[in-house]
């Protein structure tokens, strides 16, 4: 199908875009699902789900906020111990009575499962966004807040031939929505941030973040359009795209 005049338009003024990755263009299934069924793999029975759920939200917003970045800046932690961490504190949480020789194994299961294609699904209309986007001409990269297995993730789901760049936050060493993550996106491209546009799915750290950088932005979010982000809202990639084709958007 031709890219439509409007598209072509729309997108003229910016030499790269990119993307979010997690509830963007790829979403977890049932995080702790998995963690559930990797526990008994390994011989962990009896857990409690909703228990299992509360204390993995609780452990993974302690360990983000104590060791920002997936460790990135704690000495001596990396990002895989980092997610050892998150789990064997989980875990704990939900089961006291675990041993340390069952938490290092479902740790480790864990940290591998969750880099393939059993974890992850395609957000709809994810993979026609990016190509349409390619096919216009612009350089294509991902700027996410993730450890550097998502080059890992992104292959295994298809994506890996998508982009021109992976852009990882632990790699960068600045989260959205520090400036300084879109400043290095630009490094050595020649491109200003006014022929930047950013497409994520969080107002602070993708929106908000973009343009206080100097890029343009678009936002995909389901609920109520905060009023900070008033026409470059919608509720899915496939609503953006067809606004795109079809409505001028002022940027």
């Amino acid at each position: 199908m031709p890219l439509t005049a409007q598209f072509v338009r729309n997108l003229q003024r910016f030499r790269l875009v990119t993307f979010d990755v997690t509830d963007t263009l790829l979403r977890l299934k049932e995080p702790t699902k998995q963690y559930a069924e990797t526990a008994e793999a390994c011989g962990i029975s009896g857990i409690n789900r909703a228990q299992l759920e509360r204390c993995f939200r609780q452990q993974f917003k302690l360990m983000s906020r104590t060791h920002t970045n997936f460790g990135r800046c704690t000495p001596h932690m990396n990002w895989q111990s980092w997610w050892h961490q998150v789990v064997i504190n989980t875990f704990t949480c939900a089961d006291a009575s675990l041993s340390k020789a069952q938490l290092q194994t479902v740790a480790e299961q864990l940290l591998l499962i969750f880099r393939t294609s059993a974890c992850w699904t395609h957000i709809e209309g994810a993979t026609a966004f990016v190509q349409r986007v390619r096919e216009a001409g612009k350089c294509v990269g991902i700027i996410s807040n993730f450890d550097p297995s998502l080059h890992q993730v992104l292959s295994a789901m298809g994506f890996n031939d998508k982009f021109d760049f992976i852009l990882n936050s632990y790699d960068a060493g600045a989260m959205k929505p520090d400036p300084a993550i879109f400043q290095l996106a630009l490094q050595g491209r020649n491109i200003a941030p006014a022929q930047a546009l950013h497409i994520g799915n969080q107002l602070d750290m993708d929106y908000t973040g973009a343009r206080n950088s100097g890029w343009s932005s678009l936002l995909v979010q389901q609920k109520q359009p905060d009023p900070a982000a008033a026409g470059h809202t919608y509720a899915s990639l496939a609503e953006m795209l067809q606004a795109l084709e079809t409505r001028q958007i002022a940027w």
